[in-house]
């Protein structure tokens, strides 16, 4: 079983990376990876490529990818009696943000505390009692008295804005958090490669570290390019069908029952786009989770999308990819729920798939 570091993951959890404004966790994983691999790299973006060379097939790639950025808001604009104005960033769902404390990023990198406002009880109509806020008529409280009192603290148009930090383990051995997604999976990969570092293996590992999921799901293509890994494994949260308001045949995956192997996810609502993982190597994964008896789920879902999505097409040949999924839930909400059993056994199993790849495994296709 892999060894926790809990404190890693709170301390990752508590980075603000809104998509677009990653910078402070851009910094934090190159320094983080730096002296454990052989060659980082940041690109124009923000992507975070760090390279460590196999022992004895350095010209065989496998990459091993997460988002490292947030979903969250943006101030749209400030009104004269001192409240901000709200935009999304990402899929941030209003039903989850009334009375939510959050937190402002400035241009000088200080964080303003506030509250984003909720009608109080005792005024709402009727009429108003059921229905969600949409985001324009939201704003937020910095307790701050006038336009010029909020531009004087640093707060401008622009800024970003995130849920504040709230790490939590509870219960039977769950984890509560803003930025599990994908967070969980950018300290997966940090815990793969601790333990790589110590015993190289034999093929190149490429950690790519992405930026812009949240927003637009294509950040991470300029690490494919750059990297040209032979096969790809991504790792994000997929949705737990396991709580009272979810429909549990929604999908196979529940919190506590080990990763889940991506069969399929599409995002449905206007892009057109999404994954199936390669079939070789997919079964390649399933391979190690047997072979380590480590439990592995089966993922297949509608309203998903991923990194991966977008990475199939690029080159001349497009690319091999597979992804791996951590069972989540509350997804986008300030409260988002994993297990640390599956996030143990994603790292186990993860190292198990790196240090049986090689240059003559069997990927190809018909």
């Amino acid at each position: 079983m892999a060894k926790e570091n809990w404190n890693l993951l709170e301390q990752l959890c508590a980075i603000h990376a809104v998509s677009g404004r990653e910078d402070a966790m851009t910094a934090f994983l190159r320094d983080h990876l730096t002296p454990l691999v052989d060659e980082v790299h940041v690109d124009n973006l923000g992507n975070v490529v760090g390279i460590l060379r196999g022992a004895k097939h350095p010209d065989t790639r496998l990459m091993l990818q997460a988002h490292m950025d947030e979903l969250g808001l943006i101030v749209r604009n400030i009104t004269e009696d001192g409240y901000l104005l709200i935009e999304r960033i990402g899929g941030v769902p209003e039903k989850s943000l009334l009375g939510q404390r959050v937190d402002v990023l400035t241009d000088a990198g200080d964080l303003l505390p506030g509250y984003v406002g909720a009608k109080s009880h005792h005024i709402v109509q009727p009429d108003e009692k059921f229905v969600v806020p949409r985001i324009h008529s939201m704003y937020i409280d910095l307790g701050l008295r006038s336009r010029a009192a909020v531009e004087q603290a640093g707060v401008q148009v622009g800024d970003p804005i995130t849920y504040h930090p709230n790490f939590h383990r509870f219960g039977d051995k769950q984890i509560c958090s803003k930025a599990l997604d994908n967070r969980v999976s950018v300290y997966i990969l940090l815990m793969v490669l601790e333990q790589l570092a110590k015993k190289r293996p034999d093929v190149t590992v490429v950690f790519a570290l992405t930026v812009l999921e949240e927003f637009s799901i294509r950040g991470s293509l300029p690490t494919v390019n750059f990297s040209k890994p032979d096969a790809i494994i991504s790792l994000d949260i997929t949705i737990a069908a396991d709580t009272p308001d979810t429909d549990n045949n929604l999908q196979a995956v529940k919190l506590g029952q080990g990763p889940a192997i991506k069969l399929m996810d599409f995002h449905g609502r206007g892009t057109l786009a999404g994954v199936m993982s390669s079939p070789k190597l997919r079964r390649f994964i399933e391979k190690q989770a047997a072979e380590n008896k480590i439990p592995l789920q089966r993922e297949v879902i509608v309203g998903v999308i991923t990194d991966p999505a977008f990475q199939l097409y690029l080159g001349e040949r497009g690319y091999i990819i597979a992804a791996l999924s951590i069972p989540h839930r509350y997804s986008h909400a300030s409260i988002s729920t994993c297990h640390e059993t599956d996030i143990n056994q994603s790292v186990d199993l993860l190292e198990a798939c790196v240090r049986q790849f090689s240059p003559d495994l069997d990927l190809s296709r018909g």
